[in-house]
């Protein structure tokens, strides 16, 4: 039984008491909870989720979930105490994601300890083949440890958290309920990379040995799901003779480790585990250890994890929101005309909103907008110095060049809105937005993100248009990350890991190839005295994050890249801080050609990035203490100086928020009118029709074509327009009317 006293917290009977609230996001202070509900806004608004836990009861308590029906698990197994009378608040910030109308259900679920399991290692061996199911394919992950994403046939109850969610990997680890299938090497058990893990021979397995499979038997209820690593060889010492499996049991909640064959056999070293972690593991500080890097596996071997619950408090509360959208739908997705040479037409364009909020929408051919006459870019000259960039990557020496101040203009009005990472000395590095054209217009996310560990951020840039979030390379931890654009919030992707066959590699940077759907990025190698020399072009998987190596940047002498970009056609060029040139790579080979100096001695941090819908190259540059924003002219490689950036400080990872496309200008189809250019269509409201005019009396006989653009505030469209693609074919006369025959009859 639960009350709800006034103030919208709920609490039960055992003395658990939980508070929902959500509201409208607060840039100053994101972590403040919001008023309480209801709330209404639509999808894609900046919205602040507070739950705020206290303990009115006896108990202390230990381990904590949150789940609620919008976001389905918000906290697993948090450790914190929570003595009698204290409370804890968790906020989360996010864009309203998902339309959703009527009371968000919440439920906190509380321990004094957290649930465990009971070893026995005295049970029968019973070994089940899984050959005959399904073959993983171990695509994910490490180069030198493939993995894939599984999901159970049922949920388990691991250590508290309950999920279906696996990442299996070749090294003989099972990762539990992470969206980051890639699971690295172990070197001591629990790992402090992972979180929750099931490790029945956690170990380095060659990489091109063995192969893994699973199947389920029986009837709901009481299944059991098998994963099986079949005929495996450890890549040092080298030794063949692992096959092993891991059976999920559904009735029972228990996880068994079956052992057929564990090595040569003849206690060298490396056999019957020896080089392996064994056990199961439930923070990256605790877990059940079996057995660490001894040699205490043999074939028949069989071990049994039973689950040890504990006692739970629960207590449910609610919000009432309502989170809509306007939804554009275009029944008629491409447009065909045919016309004879001389005649007019129409066809009508169709829009539905099949939204439950207003549908504001707009169609025409937009042109890109001029940009101003800019002036040469003009810096000090350069000076007798190492031109090459340090590893520490930022100038200890910055110095300042006076701007007169302008106004900052509101983000939705800025020229070429940005985001990345500015250096401040005495700080560290932020993560900012800022408009490339206007260096009073900066706005900081994260303050002082390196102190959270991304103090080795080099490269970004965004995955197609969406905006909302900006995948982040780090050089330190070989990581690849996702930002959200508007908290600043984190999520690893995965490991990349560099070729290593020419050295250690360090992460650069990284661009997104919208003509091919790639992310490509670049590695430096350095030198005993620190001087960049080399550079690997790879292609990055943007979900798992697996690196594959396309080959060495050659220019035919030494380089040091320290970003790429690729224009809207697929072409790709390099900033060489090591001869200060622009350069252009084939992108399929790592073939470069100098296109032109870049005429300062560029050092430290540096960006470069296509605007695409102008098809504009930018850099945020740094040299001679001064750091600016230029254009680069792709043909010859000369800049054109911008402004300085905010506070002539050094950039990183720039990405430009900018959506390229294919709208035609009204002036290169005048055959087209687009009778109606917008309007407004409520929920429930019939489908708009709407005429478009073909005009082919100034025509001569061929195909024609253009495209359509449609804008709205439909939140799948606010970063780019919806494109109707359209083709007017214009007929010749009939020849034998042409010829007179109609007259003479």
């Amino acid at each position: 039984m639960t009350v709800a006293p006034a103030g919208g917290e709920t609490c039960s009977a055992d003395g658990l008491c939980l508070t929902l609230t959500v509201g409208r996001a607060d840039p100053a202070n994101p972590q403040a909870c919001a008023a309480e509900g209801p709330l209404t806004v639509d999808v894609g608004d900046p919205v602040s989720w507070c739950y705020t836990l206290r303990n009115a009861g006896t108990r202390t308590l230990g381990f904590h979930n949150v789940t609620d029906s919008v976001h389905g698990a918000v906290l697993s197994q948090l450790a914190r105490i929570l003595a009698p009378g204290e409370s804890y608040s968790h906020v989360r910030v996010e864009r309203a994601g998902t339309a959703t109308t009527g009371a968000v259900n919440a439920r906190w679920t509380a321990s004094e300890t957290q649930s465990s399991y009971t070893t026995d290692d005295a049970i029968a061996f019973d070994y089940i083949d899984a050959t005959d199911g399904d073959q993983l394919a171990m695509t994910g992950g490490f180069a030198s440890a493939r993995s894939t994403a599984v999901t159970l046939p049922f949920p388990i109850d691991f250590f508290g958290t309950v999920t279906d969610r696996l990442c299996v990997g070749h090294g003989g680890v099972i990762v539990v309920d992470t969206f980051v299938c890639a699971p690295p090497s172990t070197f001591g058990f629990p790992s402090f990379y992972v979180d929750k893990a099931i490790a029945p021979m956690w170990s380095s397995f060659d990489k091109d040995v063995g192969a893994t499979y699973i199947k389920t038997l029986g009837e709901a209820g009481q299944r059991r799901t098998v994963i099986e690593w079949k005929d495996y060889a450890l890549d040092f010492p080298e030794m063949p003779g692992f096959t092993f499996e891991v059976v999920f049991e559904e009735a029972t909640g228990a996880i068994v480790f079956n052992y057929a064959s564990t090595g040569s056999g003849d206690g060298a070293f490396g056999d019957a585990g020896e080089m392996a972690a064994v056990g199961l593991q439930s923070s990256a500080s605790t877990g059940v250890v079996y057995s660490l890097f001894d040699p205490n596996l043999a074939p028949g071997d069989a071990v049994r994890f039973t689950p040890a619950p504990t006692q739970t408090w629960s207590v449910d509360a609610s919000v009432a929101v309502d989170i809509g959208a306007a939804r554009l739908m275009l029944p008629v997705p491409s447009l065909t005309a045919n016309a004879g040479v001389g005649m007019t037409i129409q066809q009508p364009m169709v829009v539905v909103n099949t939204g439950n909020r207003a549908l504001t929408w707009s169609a025409g051919e937009y042109p890109a907008a001029p940009l101003a006459a800019l002036a040469p870019l003009k810096l000090a000259p350069r000076v007798a110095e190492n031109a090459s960039l340090t590893r520490a990557g930022r100038d200890p020496h910055p110095r300042v060049l006076r701007a007169a101040p302008r106004a900052a203009a509101p983000l939705g009005g800025w020229d070429v809105p940005a985001y990345g990472m500015q250096s401040v000395p005495g700080e560290g590095l932020n993560y900012v937005t800022l408009d490339l054209r206007n260096d009073a217009a900066l706005q900081t996310i994260v303050p002082a993100i390196d102190q959270r560990g991304f103090a080795g951020i080099t490269g970004g840039d965004f995955v197609g248009e969406d905006f909302t979030q900006q995948l982040m390379i780090d050089s330190d931890y070989d990581r690849l990350y996702r930002f959200d654009t508007l908290t600043g919030a984190s999520t690893l992707v995965g490991w990349p890991t560099g070729n290593m066959t020419n050295g250690f590699e360090y992460w650069s940077g990284v661009t997104w190839d919208a003509s091919t759907d790639t992310l490509y990025g670049v590695t430096s190698r350095y030198n005993a005295q620190r001087e960049c020399f080399w550079t690997g072009l790879y292609t990055i998987d943007a979900t798992t994050a697996a690196a594959s190596y396309v080959g060495p940047i050659d220019t035919g002498a030494d380089n040091c890249l320290i970003d790429i970009a690729v224009d809207g056609n697929g072409a790709m060029f390099g900033l060489d801080i090591k001869t200060d040139t622009l350069i252009a790579i084939d992108k399929a080979t790592g073939k470069a050609t100098t296109v032109g100096s870049l005429g300062v001695d560029a050092n430290y941090l540096q960006s470069i990035k296509f605007d695409r819908s102008t098809g504009t190259l930018y850099w945020a540059g740094y040299a001679q203490g001064i750091g600016f924003v230029a254009t680069i002219d792709p043909v010859t490689g000369q800049p054109t100086m911008v402004g300085p950036t905010p506070g002539n400080r050094e950039m990183a990872a720039v990405a430009i928020a900018k959506a390229g496309g294919d709208c035609s200008q009204p002036l290169d189809t005048p055959w087209l009118t687009i009778n109606t250019t917008g309007g407004t269509l409520e929920p429930g409201a019939p489908a708009g029709v709407y005429p478009l005019t073909f005009d082919a009396s100034q025509l001569a006989a061929g195909e024609y074509r253009a495209s359509i653009c449609v804008f709205s505030n439909d939140p799948a469209y606010r970063a780019h327009p919806a494109i109707v693609p359209v083709s007017f074919t214009v007929h010749a006369p009939d020849a034998i009317f042409a010829n007179g025959f109609e007259q003479a009859r």
